[in-house]
């Protein structure tokens, strides 16, 4: 047979193909799916559109000469450490520097040793699963929560259980009820995942109590705590509550958080801490052959001399004047339909729609008016909101000066909807 022949045999073979076949069961049960970050279908801005969609720190805050020095210098050092495979943990002197700052900022004295750096937050939570998680293990969440790791825990086939929340956090007191009937009927809990600092999408901050409970009744229990810590640092004024992890000694927490938030997310890193000789069983399922070991280089370089400190000060002014503006003017422009708490910190308002408004349908004609926000609804596992009509709306990427227009063409599509005059 030819090449030509052995072309024309495979072509015949696979042109056609169905490839959702091919995949695994996690794939197939993720190939349903809905794209949470698709814009609605069939449906046209009428003008240049306003994304306050996509939780993206602000372009302008982004340190591009200091970063551009750093990189320089570290093209410049002598050796190939920087071009070369990186294993293990990852790189030495990134990790001893966030042990320095946590070590400084939490008030738990750690080393490097408790770190391992990862492809972000999100590449730290894949990781967290794939170690831990079998087929069919529940992990407890509260609700709403991110929709990415909601999609990240159906793609490990785990059972997600929630615990609704209010505007301090999780609500504590559900847990543990849930916890003694899941474990009467033999289920494995292999860890209540929670976002305690400044949450996505609702904003809000898990209470001291709280946090102080949730680590008794998981002691308890015998159940890890996994935090999502990507937003804690991004306080405003009023400094957040004590780690969970430092209230904890840092046993029995797991904590992952991210340069995606503090400077921008194309950097891709991130990192699990925690207690040493856990954080180094996940080196174990680590299969690639390391991180992107320059921009390792680059950030620990960028992070001597406190420039990275100086820039999350910076960042913190910036997204309360932007989280204010916005506020404000949605009050201002929509106070009629919409309410909310404004957040001590993080990205985004958790918006209730008044006047019996739907969620889907101001999505949808929000989108037409030219401005993108989120239907609470992808924030839920069960793709449902048992609290009324909600939408997120993230602030830091949209420049200051559009935030007000963005404001009034939310009100302008409530406003539509409200008359019945509803896109799509």
């Amino acid at each position: 047979m030819n090449t030509l022949d052995i072309q024309n045999q495979l072509r015949r073979r696979w042109h056609s193909r169905d490839f959702s076949e091919l995949a695994g069961g996690a794939t197939r049960s993720l190939l349903t799916d809905r794209g949470d970050w698709d814009p609605p279908e069939g449906i046209e801005p009428k003008r240049e559109l306003i994304r306050l969609a996509i939780g993206i720190p602000d372009g302008a805050t982004l340190p591009k000469p200091d970063l551009l020095d750093s990189a320089r210098r570290t093209m410049q050092k002598p050796g190939e450490a920087a071009f070369v495979y990186g294993f293990g943990m990852g790189y030495t002197r990134l990790r001893a520097l966030l042990a320095e700052r946590y070590s400084r900022e939490r008030g738990l004295q750690v080393n490097e040793d408790w770190f391992q750096l990862t492809n972000g937050s999100a590449g730290a939570i894949d990781l967290i699963c794939r170690t831990l998680i079998d087929p069919g293990d529940v992990i407890i969440s509260e609700s709403p929560t991110y929709m990415g790791t909601l999609r990240n825990f159906r793609g490990v086939r785990a059972d997600v259980q929630t615990v609704p929340m209010d505007a301090d956090g999780m609500l504590v007191d559900q847990l543990e009820p849930l916890i003694r009937e899941l474990k009467a009927a033999g289920r494995t809990i292999k860890f209540i995942y929670t976002i305690s600092t400044c949450h996505n999408p609702t904003g809000a901050t898990l209470s001291l109590a709280r946090r102080q409970k949730l680590l008794e009744i998981a002691a308890a229990h015998d159940i890890l705590i996994l935090d999502d810590d990507a937003y804690g640092e991004l306080y405003f004024d009023q400094r957040p509550p004590t780690a969970l992890s430092t209230l904890s000694g840092g046993y029995g927490v797991l904590t992952v958080g991210t340069f995606s938030k503090i400077l921008a997310t194309g950097l891709r890193v991130g990192w699990i801490h925690g207690e040493p000789e856990f954080v180094k069983l996940f080196a174990r399922m680590r299969f690639a052959m390391g991180l992107n070991q320059l921009i390792l280089r680059i950030l620990a370089d960028y992070m001597d001399e406190g420039r990275l400190d100086r820039h999350i000060q910076a960042a913190r002014s910036l997204y309360k004047l932007k989280m204010t503006k916005f506020a404000d003017a949605l009050e201002q422009h929509a106070g009629k339909y919409v309410e909310f708490k404004r957040p001590i910190g993080g990205f985004y308002l958790w918006v209730n729609l008044k006047q019996g408004l739907k969620a889907r349908d101001v999505w949808q004609t929000a989108f037409e008016e030219g401005v993108a926000v989120t239907p609470g609804v992808n924030f839920f596992a069960s793709r449902h909101d048992p609290d009324g009509e909600r939408i997120r709306i993230a602030y830091p990427w949209t420049p200051l000066e559009e935030l007000e227009e963005g404001a009034r063409r939310i009100a302008a599509a409530c406003k539509r909807v409200a008359a019945g005059d509803i896109a799509g």
